[in-house]
């Protein structure tokens, strides 16, 4: 299979359509197209429909995709290795780190530690829904995961390192949901509107799951992905969410927010280091992996978080 023609289709995908695909790529689009159908062919398979707007991708698309993925990274990083030499740890080492979560808050110790010790390694950072990044695991789309614990799959295993707190967290100018003090009751934050994540990630379903069990309902007006937009959403007013205390530092100043412990429950769920359970991780990636555990146990590190 030639890869060159796996990045062209990736980058089709991405872009969902052709005209502005062959432009990021600086070839003609019908020299693209031929590349596509010469893909298509080798395959015997069709990957992509023309619509009148672009092009949309089909189920086989979508599975070559995940495919194609995993093999243009570890193509990337066998050029880097082969480049670098021998002499120092080197190659490509691709990190996914849990959204709304402590795992941001490693990220830029951890390029920190990885640029001092190991200059010959390319390392990169991407954030998602654990969901996602276990599958990625799997897939050879990325070499590990800081993720929340979502239980045993196949394939993966679970390094566990933490374990992370949730709190209430609502706008400064709010009227404050609790009587007194910090602490707040299950049936005192019932009473708000949230803004959270889909039901398909961590802490939106650790949340469900403590309010179904207090026999109360979580009342959610928006669910926001983007950590930019939830942000703004909470702060100004329109609705309160739940994050971890490393999370909350990451993302909102001080005076924007209050931060409530829950009185009358514990939200918590554990954090763990995903990797390939059959696949053993290269050199390089190997390397990374010690020095994230090493920082996630570093008190200077910010991955707690306090308010």
């Amino acid at each position: 299979m030639d890869t060159r023609r796996l990045g062209y289709f990736v980058r089709v995908a991405d872009v969902g359509n052709i005209t502005r695909a062959a432009d990021s790529l600086h070839i003609t689009q019908s020299a693209l197209s031929q590349h596509i159908s010469a893909l298509e062919s080798d395959l015997k398979t069709r990957l992509l429909e023309r619509t009148g707007r672009g092009v949309q991708v089909t189920a086989s698309g979508r599975s070559l995709y995940r495919y194609a993925q995993g093999i243009l990274r570890l193509e990337k990083a066998a050029r880097i290795d082969l480049r670098a030499g021998d002499e120092t740890p080197a190659g490509l080492v691709t990190v996914g780190l849990a959204s709304y979560s402590m795992a941001p808050g490693v990220a830029v110790p951890l390029l920190r530690a990885v640029r001092e010790r190991y200059p010959n390694i390319h390392l990169q950072l991407i954030q998602n829904l654990t969901v996602v990044m276990s599958q990625a695991v799997l897939l050879g789309q990325v070499d590990m995961a800081l993720i929340y614990d979502p239980g045993y799959v196949k394939g993966v295993v679970f390094d566990h390192v933490l374990e992370e707190e949730f709190h209430l967290v609502t706008s400064a100018r709010a009227v404050r949901p609790a009587v007194r003090g910090d602490a707040v009751t299950l049936k005192e934050a019932s009473r708000l509107d949230f803004v959270m994540p889909n039901e398909l990630h961590t802490v939106r379903r650790v949340t469900d799951t403590a309010f179904h069990a207090a026999g109360l309902h979580c009342s959610v007006v928006a669910e926001v992905e983007p950590d930019t937009v939830l942000r703004e959403a909470v702060v100004s007013g329109l609705g309160a969410t739940v994050l971890p205390l490393a999370a909350v530092r990451a993302h909102f100043a001080a005076d924007e927010v209050r931060v409530h412990r829950f009185a009358d429950a514990r939200l918590r769920t554990a954090m763990s280091l995903c990797t390939p359970e059959v696949q053993p991780l290269s050199h390089a990636a190997a390397l990374v992996a010690d020095l994230l555990r090493t920082l996630l146990l570093d008190p200077a590190v910010p991955v707690r978080g306090s308010v």
